[in-house]
Parts: structure tokens; C-alpha cells; sequence
């Protein structure tokens, strides 16, 4: 009977730790940019985090802005744990509506990535295919795909991935509702901070809903890779998340 007892009470703290580890994340976040095309605007963007098993996570993205541009993603990620860090599978497909244009755009990329703590890599490539609103689909007209564009993201952040705050960096050439060319890397810096849990136990573990504070800017050089140093853009995110 003791030992009954004794193996109820293990699962009773491990079992809350295993499944909690499974943090939703729903986030909102206002934004403010500017580029040379668009100039000044505005915008909102929605994410949701879920993790469906401890090995498949699926993350969806909508964003509005006031330039008439709006973009959703999703991105299905299997993953596999290793004896240091992560490997992971990106899947995903993106769609962006520029009303302005009366330009659809399509996106379909694929990647694989690895991470630890402190430094995440990720390489891959991506489809994309862009159409007027005003095409006929049956037909050819005023359609262009590009076959295969290289996608890759490296970042690094200065504290591990559970900690309480962070602050990370890192170039790629995406995010979750844009997709660049390989020559056109986005630089971007920012962090997070969660306003303190019940107790450290509940922390430890994630066991307490708390929200979160997320903060980050990208700017968009033109003068990387080619003669052209104009200035392109930036983008500037505040927001919070909530987290159960």
C-alpha cells in the first residue's frame, strides 16, 4: 500500500509538468512601419501557438494593415528531441492579399532546422506564385511563379528559451507573413518578459496563465548583397500574449 501511495504521488508531480508543458499562446500585437514602397502604415497582427503532442506544433498568423495589405500563414512543425537542443521540420504556406495591387500572392516553403537554448539555424527554400485578382485561371495571363527561392534564419538569444525575459537577434529572410529573396535579409532584435507567475513552482513547471509582454523591430536593407544602399524599411511590434 505504501508503495501504491509513494507512485500516485510521483505521478500526481510529474504528470502536471508533462501536460502543462504544452502551453497555448495567443498573441496580439500592433505594428508601425514604413518602406519605400508603402511609405507610412499601421497594422494589427494575430498568432496563435498549439501545440498539438510533444512532437507537432502548429502555429497560425493573420495580419491587417492600413497600406490594404493583409497576409495569414500556417505552419505545421514536427520535432524531434536530441540529446542537446532540437531538430525540427518546417511546413508551411502563406498568402498575402495586396488590395492596393489587386495582386494575390502565394507561398509554400519548406525547411529544416535545429535548436538549442541559445542559437537557432533553419534552411530551406520556398514556392511562390503571384496572380492578379483580375486573371482568368484558366488561362496563363498575367501569371508568374518563381520555382525555388532559398530561405534560411539564424538567431541567438542572450538568456535560455524558458526563461522569464529574454532578448534575441537574428537575420533571415521571412517571417511568419513575408517572404524575401535571398538577398533582401531582414535583421531583427527583440524580446519578451513574463509578468511573474503564482509561484516559482508554477513557473518552473508552466502551470500558471500569465500573460506576456513581446516587443520587436526588423529592418530591411537594400545594400546587403548589391550596389543599391537605399534604405528600404522597418517594422516595429509591441503586443502582449496570453499564455494557458
Amino acid at each position: 500500500m505504501k508503495k501504491i501511495l509513494i507512485l500516485i504521488a510521483i505521478a500526481m508531480l510529474v504528470q502536471p509538468s508533462w501536460a502543462l508543458k504544452k502551453r497555448y499562446m495567443l498573441s496580439l500585437e500592433g505594428e508601425y512601419g514604413f518602406n519605400t514602397t508603402w511609405q507610412h502604415y499601421g497594422g494589427a497582427e494575430l498568432k496563435a501557438f498549439m501545440p498539438v503532442n510533444d512532437n507537432v506544433e502548429l502555429e497560425v498568423a493573420a495580419e491587417a494593415l492600413s497600406s490594404n495589405v493583409f497576409n495569414a500563414s500556417v505552419t505545421a512543425r514536427p520535432k524531434m528531441a536530441l540529446p542537446v537542443g532540437e531538430m525540427f521540420i518546417d511546413a508551411s504556406f502563406a498568402y498575402s492579399a495586396v488590395q492596393r495591387n489587386r495582386i494575390h500572392d502565394f507561398v509554400g516553403a519548406g525547411s529544416i532546422g535545429y535548436r538549442m537554448d541559445y542559437v537557432s539555424v533553419q534552411v530551406g527554400g520556398f514556392y511562390r506564385a503571384m496572380a492578379s485578382y483580375d486573371r482568368e485561371w484558366h488561362s496563363e495571363e498575367e501569371y508568374m511563379c518563381e520555382p525555388f527561392n532559398l530561405l534560411y534564419r539564424i538567431s541567438a538569444n542572450v538568456r535560455p528559451l524558458c526563461s522569464r525575459w529574454n532578448i534575441y537577434m537574428g537575420m533571415a529572410n521571412y517571417n511568419e507573413t513575408q517572404y524575401e529573396r535571398m538577398w533582401q535579409p531582414l535583421f531583427f532584435v527583440g524580446g519578451y518578459y513574463d509578468f511573474k507567475p503564482k509561484s516559482s513552482f508554477e513557473y518552473e513547471y508552466n502551470a500558471a496563465s500569465h500573460f506576456r509582454l513581446l516587443a520587436e523591430l526588423t529592418v530591411k536593407p537594400t545594400g546587403m548583397f548589391h550596389l543599391d544602399a537605399s534604405f528600404y524599411g522597418a517594422r516595429a511590434k509591441v503586443g502582449f500574449a496570453y499564455k494557458f
